[in-house]
Formats: structure tokens, C-alpha cells, sequence
């Protein structure tokens, strides 16, 4: 006997954004998806060296981020009212909905935030504001809880901690999934050329499947300790309708889990008379509110011209006796790194073995000292304790990989390696005396761009190359093995 035809789970109209993206891409992910992307851009900002894919680093997007069975269009009002703010929106499809495909790993939350970050280090994104909508606010959940050091605003919106925190009324969302799960069974069982063509029916088999599937997910995720949120730091703002879905004592659940950190900056905002549909239906509120809380926290990174060397600290070359106090300095930032995960350094990964010590021994190594540990030739007195270190080298780096930086001839780069600042001299412009002595050293050798790579994680190095005066060029795919990164990485570039 032939089953009932299902009925799809439709979402409800909504209206679409008005201008068209600067940028859509497809992002593939380790399991084969294809995850689609778009950004929207203010007036006059455009995919070019500076701006890649028309997002200026010197004002940290918003992400958006839909609900089940949805597309990032859903936030067309919201993504228009930002971009007339001079911000760009990164929107997101998420895997299996919309443009983007499903790929063959098991589908979580956690792999679609995980979907988000991949996104985001392609278009060489550091720091975001992020705002989600059901699925898309639980995902921004474990966004700002999983990267609290990129995160700077986040709201979510309808958003549940586990399946029990939605009323789902009359709705069977489990017997709908099965029904779809039977109605493919048997729309494959059918005979070819029998006299029901399937490719006929609505839903058809793969429509049937990948709709059940993703129904079932809201049945047995997610499930998030809301103990884990007090690792949110930045400004946060739970949204739900007043006839919201999600039951009140979830949301009560959210926010005391975001304050259960001593996060001051966390509030609640329930939409009068609106359902669970809150983007679709009230778009204002949606725009208002997101709006509000990126002001909480609206850091912005100009340009701050030429690197410039701090007062108190001096620069000096060093040769390879000075090989164990570097690696020192790298043990140390490497174990800052285990606590805050801002650069993905990873002790007996990154710094290679030997990398430091060659770097030194060749004489392409400058440290950065306290003044009074650098004697008046130049040479810093022994046992000094190097505050940060650079490695300078004229080639020209990671050419011949994809990147879009024009190709120079040889020794018209100067490259930098190995920068780095040790923890307990943070706050004392360490980074800035190490670019101005690259700068120093690249026109003293006559060069003419000074380059270097990071990734796209690493928000200190990312925001000191920007505040430098340098380029963004497109990120390239430069994977490390062992780095907990997603293999995207920086591309830097300063002309002199």
C-alpha cells in the first residue's frame, strides 16, 4: 500500500534583500559539502586587495545565520538596515538548506557552527558579531561560547539548549520526519517504468530524505550544558516572541548560563504579540535589536598609519647564542596559546623544530628588549629576556600558491617569520617595535613590500598588521599539519 504523500516543511514568506552580494562563494568542507556564502557590502566598498571580498577590516561584520529549513534571505530587511550602517553582512547558508550541499558527516549543531568559522576563515575574518535564528541562534550559542576572543556581539534569537526546550503544540515533528523517511522508502521501491513515475511526485526522494533529516535533528539536538555559556564574554541579547515556541523556562535557562560567568552586558527581549518568526514577521525588532547590542561592543580598527617604535623598548640583532632564549619566548607564547587560542601556536608544531634556531644562526633574527637591557652599540646584554622577536629574510613568500599579490622580482619583498610578543609584555607596543624594524631593515635593502602570513584566527597579529597600515589580499589554502586551524591563512602585504 502507498503511503500518505507527506507535506514539506515550508517556511513562511519573507522578504528578500534588496541589493545584490558583493561576494558569493562556495566554501567546501572536509567531508565534501559545498557551504554557501554571501556578502553584502556597503556603497563603495569592493572585492579588491584591501577589501577582500568586499569586507573592510577596520569594521568587523555581522554574521547571519537562518533557521531549520531556511536561507539566509530570510534577514533581507535586517542585512539592508546594516549595510546602510557602512558594515558588511557575511549571511550564511547552512549545510543542506539553501545553496549550500549536505556532504556525508553526521549533522549537528556543532558542524554547522563549524560550517560558519570555515566560512569565515576563507573570507579572512577575524572578529564578527554574529546573530541567529533558531537553528542559527543555537549556532551562535556555541559560536560565542567556542570563540569567545572573536565573538565581539552575539544575538540569538528563539534558540533552545535541548530538545525539551521547544513546544512544539500539535505539531509531531518526529512522526512528519518519519513519514517523510517512508514516503522516499517508497518512491524508491518503485519499479522503472511501472505505472507510477516517481520523478513526477512531490516531494521526490532526495527532497523527502534531506527534509526528514533535518526535522529529526531538531528532535534529538541540541544539547548544550548551560554552565558551558558562562564562557561568553561579549554583549549578549536572547530574543524570543511573546507565543515563541521555545518554553520560557528555557530562555531563562540561556540567559542565566551567559550571566553564570559574570558576563553584566547579557538581557532578555521578548517580542510582543510575534511567534517563533521573529525575522520574517517583525524585521524592525530583529534590526533594532541587533543593532543595539553591536553598539555594546562596536570595536572598530583604523588604520593607524606606520608602524612605530615604543617607548622603552629597543630593537637589536641576534645570532645563535641567542637560540635557547628564543625558543623560550616561543614556549612561552605557545603555552599563552594553549589558555586563549587567539593563534592557533601549538608547542612542537608551530614553531617548526629548528626554525628558530636556523632563522638566528643565518642573522635574519631581531628581539625587542627592555631599553635597559641593550648595551649602546646595539648588542643586548646576556640573559637579557627578549619581550617579542622577528624574523626577516628577503623572498617571497607563499608566491606560486594562488596568492593575488603581484608577483616582484627577486629581493623587492621583505618577508617577515616567526613574529611574535611575549605574553607579560602585552599592552607595551611590542608588536609595533617589531614592524618598524622590519620596515627599517626592507628600506635599508631597498625593497618594496614588506609580506607576511597569518591565520585568520590569530586576532592579535590580524589586528596589528591592519592598524599598520598593511593589505589584506584574498586568503590562499596553506594548511600546517598539526595546527587546530582551517587552513585558510592571511595574506599581508605593506608597500613602502
Amino acid at each position: 500500500m502507498a503511503p500518505v504523500p507527506p507535506s514539506l516543511h515550508f517556511p513562511s514568506p519573507y522578504e528578500r534583500p534588496h541589493a545584490a552580494p558583493a561576494a558569493a562563494l562556495r566554501v567546501p568542507a572536509s567531508d565534501g559539502a559545498q557551504i554557501a556564502a554571501f556578502v553584502y557590502a556597503p556603497d563603495g566598498v569592493r572585492d579588491e586587495p584591501g577589501t577582500p571580498f568586499a569586507i573592510d577590516r577596520s569594521v568587523p561584520p555581522v554574521v547571519l545565520l537562518h533557521g531549520n529549513g531556511e536561507e539566509h534571505g530570510i534577514f533581507g530587511p535586517t542585512i539592508d538596515a546594516v549595510v546602510a550602517t557602512g558594515r558588511s553582512v557575511v549571511a550564511i547558508d547552512s549545510r543542506a538548506q539553501g545553496r549550500s550541499t549536505r556532504g556525508t558527516a553526521p549533522l549537528t549543531y556543532e558542524l554547522m557552527a563549524s560550517d560558519a568559522l570555515a566560512v569565515l576563515a576563507r573570507l579572512g575574518v577575524t572578529l564578527f558579531h554574529v546573530l541567529g535564528f533558531s537553528d542559527g541562534g543555537i549556532e551562535a550559542l556555541i559560536l560565542a561560547r567556542d570563540c569567545p576572543e572573536r565573538v565581539l556581539s552575539l544575538v540569538a534569537m528563539g534558540a533552545n539548549l535541548c530538545p525539551e526546550g521547544v513546544d512544539d503544540g500539535d505539531w509531531d515533528v518526529a512522526g512528519t520526519a518519519r513519514s517523510l523517511r517512508t514516503w522516499a522508502d517508497w518512491l524508491d521501491s518503485l519499479e522503472e517504468g511501472g505505472p507510477v513515475d516517481p520523478t513526477l511526485l512531490v516531494p521526490d526522494a532526495t527532497a523527502a530524505r534531506a527534509n526528514a533529516e533535518l526535522l529529526q535533528l531538531m528532535v534529538d539536538e541540541p544539547h548544550i550544558d548551560p554552565a558551558s555559556l558562562s564562557l561568553v564574554r561579549c554583549p549578549a541579547t536572547i530574543v524570543v516572541g511573546e507565543f515563541d515556541c521555545i518554553r520560557p523556562w528555557q530562555t531563562r535557562q540561556i540567559v542565566a548560563g551567559l550571566r553564570s560567568g559574570g558576563n553584566d552586558r547579557v538581557r532578555q527581549v521578548t517580542v510582543p504579540g510575534c511567534d517563533h518568526t521573529i525575522p520574517k514577521h517583525e524585521p524592525l525588532w530583529c534590526t533594532n535589536v541587533l543593532l543595539q547590542t553591536v553598539a555594546q561592543n562596536d570595536l572598530r580598527f583604523p588604520v593607524a598609519g606606520p608602524a612605530r617604535p615604543s617607548m622603552g623598548v629597543r630593537m637589536a640583532r641576534v645570532d645563535g647564542s641567542w637560540v635557547p632564549a628564543l625558543e623560550a619566548l616561543y614556549g612561552r607564547v605557545d603555552d599563552a596559546e594553549e589558555r586563549t587560542g587567539t593563534s592557533g601556536w601549538v608547542r612542537g608544531v608551530w614553531p617548526p623544530e629548528g626554525l628558530a634556531a636556523r632563522y638566528a644562526r643565518e642573522g635574519l633574527t631581531w628581539c625587542a628588549f627592555d631599553e635597559g637591557d641593550v648595551e649602546r652599540d646595539g648588542t643586548p646584554r646576556p640573559g637579557a629576556r627578549p619581550l617579542g622577536a622577528v624574523s626577516l629574510d628577503l623572498d617571497d613568500a607563499l608566491d606560486g600558491t594562488g596568492a593575488d599579490w603581484p608577483a616582484l622580482p627577486s629581493g623587492a619583498s621583505l618577508t617577515m617569520h616567526l613574529l611574535a610578543v611575549d605574553p607579560a609584555a602585552r599592552g607595551r607596543h611590542v608588536g609595533e617595535t617589531l614592524v618598524s624594524v622590519a620596515v627599517d631593515e626592507a628600506r635599508l635593502r631597498g625593497c618594496k613590500v614588506i609580506r607576511i602570513n597569518t591565520a585568520p584566527e590569530n586576532v592579535p597579529a590580524n589586528v596589528l598588521y591592519h592598524r599598520c597600515g598593511f593589505s589584506l589580499h584574498r586568503p590562499i589554502w596553506n594548511p600546517y599539519p598539526g595546527l587546530p586551524l582551517c587552513g585558510w591563512t592571511n595574506l599581508w602585504e605593506l608597500e613602502l
